[in-house]
C-alpha cells in the first residue's frame, strides 16, 4: 500500500493513504483532516496527535502533501487513482476513487481571468488548471491530471446566479455566482466574460475557449421582453438526483436599447449602462419580426420561442412606438430610444403592403400630403 511518513519527536508514523496509521510495524489508529487542515492521527488508545502540514495542487493538478518544509507524498504518483470533490465549499479527496476512505480540506476559492481555480489552504496559494463547464447551468469546476487527462475531477458549487454590480453599470452582462459555505456564509466566483442569449434555444449561455477547447455554462430560464426593451430572465432552480438544490431560482432584470438599422433578421439589444447610454453587450434572440393589431394602431413585434425542459415556450411582444410615413414616402417605425431621443427604422417594402384606405382607422397610415393609405399585409401577416 501506498503511504507516507509523519514524524513527531522521535516517533515515525507510516500512515496508509487509505486511513490506517502504523508505528514500529503495528497499526495505532487511523488518520484524518481537522477543520483548520492538520492531519490529526487518532489512535486506538484514545489519544489524538496533531500535525502541522502543507496543501497544495502542483502544476500538473495533483494534490501534494509536505511536512517540514518537504513533500512527503504526491497522491496522484503513487499508483492510485484520486478523486476531488465538493461539497459546502470543503474539498473532498478520495486518495482512490474505488475507496471508501475520504478527507477534507478547508480553504479559500477564487477564480481568475484565465478560468483557472485557486484554491488557498493556511496561506499556501495552488492554482487548478481547469474549465467550468455544465449544460445545467450550475458552477461546475473540472480539472484533469496533466499526466493522464482522462483522469478528471469535479468540483459542484451550490448556490444562486446574480448581475454583477460592476458590469452591469458598464453595460456588460457579467454573472456572479454567489455560493454557500460550510457554515452557511456566502462568497461568490465572478465569471471573466459577459454572457450572451444562445439564439438557438434562447436560453442563457456562458461560452469561452480555452486550451483550444470550447466550454460551456447553459443556463435554462425564462426570457421576457417588454415594449420598452426591459430584459427580464428568470433562472430555472436546478435540483440534483438526490433531489437537493444545486442551483436556486433568480431573477434580473436590464434595461436595453435597440441599436439595428432596419427591422430584419434577429432581435439584437445593447444593454443599457447605468447613465441610460448603450453598453458593451448586445444580446441577440433569435426569432423574427411580427405585426400585432392594437385597438388603436398596428403594431410592430416581436416572435420568439424558448426551449425550456423539452418543451417550446412561444412569446411575442408588441414594441413602444408609432407607424408613419417619412417624406421620401418610405413607411418607419419610431419609438423611444431614450428619455429625450427617438429612433426612427425604415421597413422595407417587401415587408409591408399598402393600399387603399382601410374601414379600421388602426390599418391606415397618413401621408406627408394628407394622403391616406392602408395596410394590408405587415412582416407576413395579413389584415
Amino acid at each position: 500500500m501506498a503511504s507516507f511518513q509523519l514524524k513527531k519527536g522521535a516517533d515515525v508514523f507510516d500512515c496508509d493513504v487509505f486511513g490506517p496509521v502504523k508505528k514500529n510495524g503495528n497499526q495505532i489508529g487511523a488518520w484524518t483532516t481537522s477543520k483548520d487542515n492538520k492531519i490529526v492521527i487518532n489512535q486506538t488508545n484514545g489519544s489524538p496527535l496533531t500535525f502541522d502540514v502543507t496543501w497544495k495542487f502542483n502544476s500538473d493538478n495533483h494534490l501534494c502533501l509536505s511536512s517540514g518544509g518537504n513533500q512527503i507524498i504526491d497522491f496522484h504518483n503513487v499508483g492510485n487513482r484520486p478523486v476531488c470533490g465538493a461539497r459546502t465549499a470543503v474539498l473532498l479527496t478520495k486518495p482512490d476513487k474505488g475507496a471508501a476512505f475520504t478527507f477534507e480540506l478547508r480553504g479559500e476559492w477564487d477564480l481568475d481571468e484565465n478560468h483557472n481555480l485557486s484554491f488557498t489552504i493556511n496561506g499556501a496559494k495552488s492554482t487548478l488548471d481547469g474549465f467550468i463547464d455544465d449544460p445545467l447551468g450550475g458552477f461546475v469546476y473540472h480539472f484533469r491530471n496533466k499526466k493522464d487527462i482522462t483522469q478528471e475531477s469535479l468540483l459542484a458549487f451550490v448556490g444562486k446566479w446574480q448581475v454583477n454590480n460592476s458590469g452591469a453599470a458598464a453595460g456588460a452582462l457579467i454573472m456572479d455566482f454567489v455560493y454557500s459555505r460550510e457554515d452557511g456564509s456566502e462568497d461568490k466566483f465572478t465569471l471573466p466574460k459577459s454572457m450572451i442569449i444562445n439564439r438557438a434555444n434562447n436560453q442563457l449561455l456562458y461560452q469561452y475557449d480555452k486550451n483550444n477547447e470550447t466550454f460551456n455554462i447553459q443556463i435554462a430560464g425564462l426570457l421576457k421582453i417588454s415594449k420598452d426593451f426591459e430584459i427580464t430572465y428568470t433562472i430555472d432552480r436546478q435540483v440534483s438526483g438526490s433531489g437537493a438544490e444545486r442551483l436556486t431560482s433568480t431573477t434580473f432584470t436590464l434595461g436595453a436599447v435597440f441599436n439595428k438599422p432596419s427591422l430584419s433578421g434577429d432581435l439584437e439589444l445593447t444593454i443599457k449602462k447605468t447613465d441610460g447610454t448603450a453598453g458593451s453587450t448586445t444580446l441577440t434572440i433569435g426569432g423574427n419580426f411580427t405585426a400585432m393589431l392594437g385597438a388603436n394602431q398596428l403594431q410592430v413585434g416581436y416572435y420568439f420561442s424558448q426551449i425550456r425542459s423539452g418543451n417550446t415556450i412561444n412569446t411575442v411582444f408588441a414594441f413602444n412606438g408609432t407607424l408613419n410615413i417619412a417624406h421620401n414616402g418610405q413607411v418607419q417605425f419610431t419609438f423611444e430610444k431614450s428619455a429625450s431621443s427617438q429612433l426612427s427604422v425604415s421597413i422595407s417594402a417587401e415587408n409591408i403592403q399598402l393600399g387603399s384606405a382601410r374601414a379600421n382607422a388602426a390599418l391606415n397610415l397618413k401621408t406627408q400630403d394628407g394622403k391616406v393609405v392602408g395596410i394590408f399585409g405587415l412582416f407576413g401577416v395579413s389584415f
